[in-house]
């Protein structure tokens, strides 16, 4: 798979995505990543940080794909940010969306998202 095409096929979904990046299982940044023109929330340690937290999340999710099947994607609604994580086979697609979407917007952008991860996009 184009990781770096599936992050501009994700960007060109909705204009209040901000970031769409693809990560390694430890959290290393292989495509993608802020949409131009949109400065970062947090420095670049805080960042490395948050990807590395994130690969971790998905490593202590994968303990239970047998009994519960595996995560497609996750949710997170902050007060100035909203965050949707795709598991792919071995990367991570990370999106962050701008405050202002209400949670059926964040909702269909990540079912078009992974239509876009799908090639139906």
């Amino acid at each position: 798979m184009d990781f770096a095409k599936l992050c501009e096929r994700v960007f060109a979904l909705n204009d209040d995505i901000r970031y769409a990046g693809v990560i390694d299982n430890s959290g290393s940044i292989v495509a993608g990543g802020m949409r131009e023109g949109i400065n970062s929330m947090v420095n670049e340690t805080d960042e490395e940080l948050f990807l590395t937290q994130t690969a971790l999340r998905k490593s202590m999710r994968e303990r239970f794909d047998t009994s519960m099947g595996r995560a497609r994607f996750a949710y997170v609604e902050r007060e100035k940010v909203s965050v949707l994580t795709f598991y792919l086979n071995d990367k991570i697609l990370l999106l962050t969306l701008e405050p202002n979407l209400d949670s059926h917007t964040a909702m269909d952008i990540a079912d078009d998202t992974l239509e876009a991860i799908d090639g139906k996009v």
